[in-house]
């Protein structure tokens, strides 16, 4: 179980992290994502401008941006996985595989990696692992550090796993809470039935 767990978990982080399919349909007036396929709707805060990002494969149902507060936020699916207690599989997210995978991804973006962490979670009621892994950037030119800070929800249901991902692209060290707080509200927005 394990095992198919991380296989899946690779497969889909990989997705997620450049696709977006053109599954559900996005309303730029409320800045809702809805998708009767998957019977999920996620209403994203409406007093931002988000920005469609462009589809590049299939997984990643949703991926839009906020320019003013440089955050990301996708939604993506694997269907047809073996489904089990995603509970069972938590230390599986702080794995060397996993930490490695984060590591490279903060190289790939000039960023240091600073540490990857899971927990117990949940989402609409359904048992989730939450993941939170930051990464930073000194710009000696400003004096300043900025932070990549990715918060995600995987959950599994009706042998479909989800992966919710609020990104914040780059954070100044004192607006990490007011990121948190922003993250919170937008993953509050999510609903499935």
């Amino acid at each position: 179980m394990k095992k198919t767990v991380f296989t899946v978990l690779m497969a889909l982080l990989s997705l997620a992290a450049f696709s977006q399919s053109s599954s559900g349909t996005w309303d730029v007036f409320t800045s809702t994502y809805t998708n009767k396929d998957h019977n999920i709707s996620w209403e994203l805060l409406d007093n931002l401008t988000w920005v469609r990002r462009p589809i590049l494969t299939e997984g990643t149902l949703l991926k839009v941006r906020n320019d003013d507060l440089h955050i990301l936020v996708s939604l993506a699916v694997q269907d047809n996985v073996e489904q089990g207690d995603i509970w069972e599989s938590v230390s599986d997210f702080e794995s060397p595989q996993m930490v490695e995978i984060k590591r490279l991804t903060a190289k790939h973006n000039g960023m240091t990696f600073i540490g990857t962490k899971a927990i117990k979670s949940s989402v609409c009621g359904i048992h989730a692992v939450n993941t939170r892994t930051e990464m930073k950037k000194y710009y000696p030119e400003h004096q300043a550090t900025v932070y990549g800070i990715e918060v995600m929800y995987i959950f599994y249901l009706r042998g479909t796993l989800y992966s919710l991902t609020v990104t914040g692209l780059s954070v100044l060290e004192d607006l990490i809470e007011d990121f948190d707080k922003i993250a919170i509200d937008i993953f509050n927005g999510f609903s499935i039935k």
